[in-house]
């Protein structure tokens, strides 16, 4: 099964191995909801709590983000709270980011330009609508007193890993690039199931977790398109039923 971790960057790096224009770029931003305007939220719902699910892409239009804010704005403002996916890394901690590279086979997203710094870097053609990377939660109006980041670390992520699959071992050429640029090597016994495994369905279990095990009823969940796929699938299991909004 192929994965779905960072959607948008596999289908550029594959169209850049075969001259991709223009036109397949746009077509593949569409595809992944880059360029839509409005956000289309979902309802999972069971005898005691509310989840109203968010989800998110991480490079869109400026109407789209603007929609999620009005949105946020709105539910909080009846009581609900919002949980937030964002793996956090110390900002010296390059040891892990290589890692999290070398697994993902991706480039670590620059601090302050998000993922359109990893667009930027391989893509120079024009673009159908202008793009720009999720804002920050703030920005995007969640309540600093009823928001709370629900996500593992950097750390843990990694630490996961090496614990189901064995100690990631850098090679002199995975130091060959910043951080930020694509690699120039790759490790072949790192597969796709691993990787969704880990990326995807452990991050998934641990925001089940607290979702289930809290207190609180009435929550934002704002989460990545491909978490909520595995997310739901959890919650389904637990009783919860399902509606579009």
């Amino acid at each position: 099964m192929k994965s779905k971790i960072n959607l948008l960057f596999i289908f550029l790096i594959l169209s850049s191995l075969f001259s991709c224009t223009s036109m397949k770029i746009n077509l593949g931003l569409k595809l992944i909801g880059a360029y839509d305007e409005v956000i289309i939220l979902e309802k999972l719902k069971n005898q005691e709590k509310e989840i109203i699910f968010f989800p998110m892409v991480h490079i869109g239009t400026e109407n789209f983000y603007n929609d999620v804010k009005m949105k946020i704005d709105s539910l909080e403002k009846i009581g609900f709270i919002t949980y937030y996916e964002k793996v956090d890394s110390e900002i010296n901690d390059t040891l892990n980011q290589r890692k999290l590279k070398k697994i993902t086979g991706f480039p670590i997203p620059k601090r302050g330009r998000g993922y359109m710094s990893i667009l930027d870097s391989v893509f120079k053609g024009k673009l159908k609508k202008k793009l720009i990377s999720q804002p920050s939660y703030s920005v995007l109006g969640v309540d600093s007193l009823k928001g709370t980041n629900v996500d593992v670390n950097l750390k843990q992520l990694i630490a996961e890993f090496e614990r189901r699959y064995g100690k990631i071992n850098l090679e002199e050429c995975d130091f060959k690039t910043s951080i930020h640029s694509k690699t120039v090597c790759k490790d072949e016994t790192i597969t796709d199931k691993q990787k969704d495994e880990v990326i995807l369905g452990y991050r998934n279990d641990y925001i089940t977790s607290k979702i289930l095990n809290g207190n609180i009823n009435k929550l934002i969940l704002i989460y990545g398109k491909e978490h909520f796929i595995g997310i739901r699938k959890n919650l389904q299991k637990d009783g919860f039923l399902i509606n579009k909004q």
